[in-house]
């Protein structure tokens, strides 16, 4: 059971990734000129990142490394992704937050998010090792910042003023994400400091995370009907 479950994860998450990227390019017309128009970029990033960073863990032979005493080197590709992920969704969620408020608070959370990327290197080899204080940081700023944008439009939503669009289930997605998969990365940090094997469990629980999380971007696409504002 735990073989097929895991053979099953292993080999449907990357897939997914290009499932929804096809979706969304299907319904571009309804958002192309809108803040949501970077995302099938980033979402064609996410599938080259990913599937290269899948070849290179299962395979010998793919390799970014220069010698074998770098075989760990292709952290740089989820170091730099990293970045250009948390920036995006700051930037995207921002430009559908009412307050006035709440959005200058983005704008010093992306520059305090540019500050750690910069000084996580002086801890931690960038090109070695996985930037936790990066990610520890841009995910609690995302969880932070969606949460916003779900509270606002829960308001909006009862009132009768808008219903359901793809940024409501693009932001239920990643909120479920980040805020499951925070502790499995502090989890899979403390196991590297104290050099203890990671528990099977925590790799299927991540790759469930991630279908979980495009399945509902998916979703949201599908029922995107009104062409998006903004």
């Amino acid at each position: 059971m735990k073989l097929s479950l895991d053979v099953f994860l292993e080999n449907s998450f990357v897939p997914i990734y290009g499932i929804t990227l096809v979706v969304a390019m299907v319904r571009y017309p309804k958002y192309f000129d809108t803040s949501l128009r970077y995302f099938p970029i980033l979402l064609l990033y996410t599938f080259l990142n990913d599937l290269l960073g899948d070849l290179i863990y299962r395979y010998d032979s793919f390799s970014l490394a220069f010698n074998d005493l770098y075989n760990d080197y292709y952290f740089v590709i989820y170091n730099i992704y990293n970045i250009v992920f948390f920036l995006y969704f700051l930037y995207l969620f921002r430009n559908y937050i009412e307050s006035r408020r709440f959005r200058k608070w983005i704008k010093h959370a992306a520059l305090v998010f540019l500050i750690v990327s910069l000084i996580n290197p002086f801890f931690q080899d960038f090109f070695l090792e996985y930037q936790y204080l990066t990610f520890f940081v841009g995910s609690i700023f995302i969880i932070i910042c969606i949460s916003r944008y779900l509270y606002e439009d829960y308001k909006n939503i009862k009132a009768g003023l808008k219903t359901m669009n793809v940024l409501f289930f693009i932001g239920t997605g990643l909120l479920i994400y980040h805020i499951c998969y925070l502790p499995i990365k502090a989890i899979r940090y403390c196991n590297g400091i104290m050099g203890l094997l990671e528990n099977p469990w925590l790799r299927r629980i991540h790759l469930i995370l991630i279908l979980i999380m495009y399945s509902l971007i998916i979703i949201g696409f599908l029922r995107m009907k009104k062409r998006l504002i903004r």
